[in-house]
């Protein structure tokens, strides 16, 4: 299921759209059901739309759903119309917009409220970025990963494997004050240059050794995506051994509660879990990239 309903006021709804990597929309929800045939309108749904002269319907499709978004959009279109005679069809620029959200087996309709620009993250991808590495974190994943890591808005965030800066530059944008780590000079100074582009002065690069790091209960957020594979700088040491080294000197720079949102391959969790002795194991979700990658972000909570 993709279409998630909550309570919430229109301006938290519009920071979530802002702030959440994978959310598209959200909107006032003012029907839902099975399919577009069997829709229940809420009984208010009319005065939350009647002070509107013009509007259009936009449908989107989530997952494998095999319907007509023409015919979709006529259908609540007609019904739109024989409850709200006033209303007049305008797609150049309309007054409200209609979202139809459409997945297997639900169908929502809502007033939109926000929606996240279709290039939101297009000027920031990892193969866009004035800086690029290989097997880089693309700024979509990075601000899931940032989002994952804070306790609240004022949450400082750590990025100890930071490369081309992703996440750092993310958690800038969010607001957030963020330090990222990098251990080869030319690495940190190309992070430098992607941090200079994107974000602003909340945003800190720093050479160091993740390792030892320069800091004594500084942090309530980790985000990172540490190194692994053959491509990946490791020191000499293996993907368990590097990161249980980091677990261990984390806890000096962490405050109480803090949280650390980690991605590994699948095939790296184990060692991962392993590595993290004194932490909380909170969640993971997977993200399938490629028949043979699938990306595994891992939650953890320091006690």
């Amino acid at each position: 299921e993709r279409i998630a309903v909550a309570e919430v006021g229109d301006e938290v709804a519009k920071k979530i759209v802002f702030r959440a990597a994978y959310t598209k929309a959200a909107a006032k929800l003012i029907a839902q059901g099975v399919s577009t045939e069997d829709l229940a309108f809420r009984p208010d749904w009319r005065e939350l739309c009647q002070d509107f002269h013009t509007f259009e319907v936009s449908v989107v499709k989530l997952g494998e759903t095999y319907v007509h978004s023409v015919e979709v959009e006529k259908q609540i279109a007609k019904h739109i119309l024989s409850e709200l005679p006033h209303l007049r069809i305008n797609l150049s620029n309309p007054e409200v917009t209609f979202l139809t959200a459409v997945s297997a087996g639900h169908v929502a309709v809502g007033r939109l409220i926000a929606s996240k620009p279709k290039l939101f993250f297009a000027d920031r991808k990892a193969g866009i970025r004035p800086f690029r590495i290989p097997s880089a974190l693309q700024p979509k994943l990075a601000r899931c990963l940032v989002n994952l890591s804070v306790l609240n808005d004022s949450s400082k965030v750590l990025d100890p494997f930071a490369g081309s800066g992703a996440v750092v530059v993310e958690a800038g944008l969010m607001g957030h004050e963020s330090v990222g780590i990098e251990l080869k000079t030319w690495i940190s100074e190309g992070m430098k240059r992607n941090v200079e582009t994107y974000s602003h002065s909340t945003c800190h690069v720093i050479q160091a050794d993740s390792r030892h790091l320069p800091f004594r209960k500084a942090f309530d957020s980790v985000a990172t995506d540490p190194p692994y594979g053959r491509s990946a700088t490791l020191a000499g040491m293996s993907f368990k051994t590097l990161f249980k080294r980091f677990a261990e000197e984390v806890l000096n720079i962490l405050n109480q509660k803090a949280r650390i949102a980690v991605t590994v391959p699948t095939t790296y969790y184990s060692d991962l879990i392993d590595a993290c002795e004194g932490f909380r194991h909170e969640a993971y979700f997977d993200l399938y990239v490629h028949k043979s990658l699938t990306r595994r972000v891992v939650v953890i909570v320091h006690e």
